[in-house]
């Protein structure tokens, strides 16, 4: 109890002081709130720091990386004192400085006077720490791990390769056919459709297929085939057929394929006694 008491008047002393620091540096918020505020944003940069460090960049000897993690460890908690504590630069920095090594004198003095060893006590806490840091570390790395699998799976699923048959095949069909050789169910295409199109497709697939010929219609609609072939049969029994181009007036106007060449020829649509259409 008496040792947990002693950390606490180690805060609040490290607090008023790096207070009066911050107010000698002409900081805009220097009271005892706002340090405490900078200070923890400040520790959760340095560990958001450290892990991404630590995990995005590799290949580097243990003492310049050591000295990459300080420094962006340092930078990053800095930061926080220059926008909370609306500061100059060199002034968070110096300030950043002075909560360090004002806390790390204030908590050695309590653990000393309450009889424990530093040590110990610090190693305690470096172990806890590790434990975290190792956690925060470790969810990066599934991340990273997890965006460069699925970076060389949609790689993978655009490259060609070639079957026994000299055949260009895509490796995504190989992959899909992997999939089925496994527990896995296998998904057909109407499962992907949704239930209305399907129904129309099947519909589609349903309709019988009618062969065109012609067709009667009345003659009172014949501006609605204009552009189609027809047939008439006109009231003396003659029989024209070919494309109907116009309706001009009382007119129908049919373009007939005779050996020289097209010919149009226009027909009273009062002598159409059966008219039919090709469709």
């Amino acid at each position: 109890m008496y040792f947990y008491a002693s950390l606490f008047a180690a805060l609040i002393v490290t607090l008023v002081v790096v207070s009066k620091v911050a107010k000698m540096l002409l900081a805009k918020r220097y009271s005892m709130e706002w340090i405490l505020l900078a200070s923890l944003v400040g520790a959760a940069f340095a560990a958001v720091a450290y892990v991404l460090v630590s995990t995005f960049v590799k290949g580097v000897e243990p003492m310049a990386m050591l000295i990459l993690s300080i420094s962006v460890m340092f930078i990053a908690s800095s930061v926080a004192f220059k926008f909370i504590n609306k500061m100059s630069w060199s002034g968070a920095v110096t300030t950043n400085v002075a909560s360090i090594a004002v806390g790390l004198i204030a908590v050695t003095a309590a653990v000393v006077l309450n009889g424990k060893s530093f040590n110990e006590t610090l190693a305690t806490v470096n172990m806890t720490v590790i434990d975290k840091v190792s956690m925060a570390q470790n969810v990066a790395e599934d991340i990273k791990d997890g965006e460069m699998s699925l970076q060389s799976f949609e790689e993978s699923a655009g490259e060609e390769l070639v079957d026994e048959n000299g055949e260009e095949v895509l490796a995504k069909d190989s992959m899909e056919e992997s999939f089925t050789d496994g527990l896995e169910p296998k998904i057909t295409e109407n499962q992907l459709i949704p239930p209305a199109a399907l129904q129309e497709i099947k519909k589609r697939e349903k309709k019988v297929y009618i062969e065109p010929k012609y067709r009667v219609i009345s003659v009172g609609s014949i501006h609605s085939v204009v552009g189609k072939p027809i047939r008439v049969l006109k009231r003396n029994g003659k029989v024209i057929a070919g494309s109907l181009k116009k309706i001009n007036g009382s007119d129908a106007y049919v373009a007939q394929r005779m050996s020289t060449g097209v010919a149009t020829t226009p027909i009273s649509i009062a002598t159409i006694r059966k008219l039919e259409v090709y469709r």
